[in-house]
């Protein structure tokens, strides 16, 4: 009597409830192993407590429990982290989609919740076709493509694609550099570990003008806004922009004084991404009725330092009165 063979479905769902299994005794495994650290770290405690009070502080047998507790709080985050990798349940998946399926976190490990992942060609540009998603609550996303028999593929299988990570104010977090094919049928998994910003580097003493104080992570724009007759431009909005490829960051807006000074602080988080460690800035200047009077937008001042000056002349019309 012939023996049936297994088809390929019954394999596959075999195979997959195998792996389901597995992950379900991993984090099973990891849980009892952190029950059991945090059992120990318990008593490590009140042994040191006891020691202390009994020997002092910096008996070796107390430092040599305070650094093995120490070793121990410095890998806990860890444990936590893999704990909940583990207990993730994977997306729905069948064999005509593709996917890519991760985490975004920051560089501690922590998850990033609504972050927008989507897909983007070798030029930076969004394959819209491939669709988008958000991470959720624990920093997990899965961007999913369905293939259907009536239509073509959005871009060939050997066309290279880029996981892209961006925020609700369509600023680019994290481009990651390792490409991506549409395979149906196959499932990828990509990790996006959004980086920290880094500090600029600054001279000792302010770029411009000794008398300015900036504070630590801090830019400056400030200046002066007159008319052609050599009156002060009073109470106007300065509106301050760096400028980029796709949208403009609004960095700042304030007022100008009775003598036409104006002063705009705003932070490096306001439009550093992962292309652009300076601004490139520019300015208007609004009238009451929020009309524009001055816009240096075609005069862009590329890679600005820490503290830039602005001095403005406005034509007065003919016929209008200085206030």
């Amino acid at each position: 009597m012939a023996v049936k063979q297994p088809s390929n479905d019954d394999i596959n769902e075999k195979l997959l409830s195998t792996f389901g299994t597995l992950d379900k005794e991993r984090t099973a495994g990891l849980a009892q192993l952190k029950r059991m650290q945090d059992a120990r770290n318990a008593a490590a405690s009140r042994e040191k407590q006891r020691l202390t009070q009994k020997y002092g502080a910096i008996h070796p047998r107390v430092t040599r429990i305070g650094t093995r507790l120490a070793f121990n709080q410095k890998f806990a985050p860890n444990l936590d982290a893999e704990i909940e990798r583990s207990s993730a349940t994977a997306p729905e998946y069948d064999i005509d989609s593709w996917m890519v399926y991760g985490r975004v976190v920051d560089v501690d490990g922590n998850a990033k919740a609504g972050v927008t992942l989507s897909l983007s060609d070798a030029n930076g540009v969004w394959v819209r076709a491939l669709g988008h998603t958000c991470s959720d609550a624990k920093g997990f996303y899965a961007l999913k493509y369905t293939a259907t028999p009536d239509t073509l593929l959005p871009v060939p299988e050997t066309q290279p694609l880029f996981l892209t990570a961006t925020d609700a104010e369509f600023k680019l977090l994290k481009r990651d550099d390792q490409p991506l094919y549409l395979k149906i049928g196959q499932i990828d998994v990509r990790q996006i570990v959004l980086p920290e910003p880094a500090p600029p580097c600054t001279p000792p003493q302010p770029e411009s003008g000794g008398d300015v104080d900036v504070p630590p992570d801090a830019w400056i724009v400030r200046g002066n806004v007159s008319y052609d007759d050599r009156q002060p431009g009073a109470g106007l909005t300065i509106s301050l922009y760096d400028k980029d490829l796709l949208f403009d960051d609004k960095l700042g807006t304030t007022q100008t004084d009775a003598t036409g000074n104006f002063r705009i602080i705003y932070r490096t988080e306001a439009f550093r991404d992962l292309f652009e460690r300076k601004p490139d800035l520019y300015l208007k200047v609004l009238d009451a009725r929020g009309k524009v009077l001055y816009n240096s937008r075609k005069a862009v001042r590329s890679e600005a330092g820490r503290v830039e000056e602005f001095q403005i002349t406005l034509k007065r019309k003919a016929g209008e009165k200085s206030l």
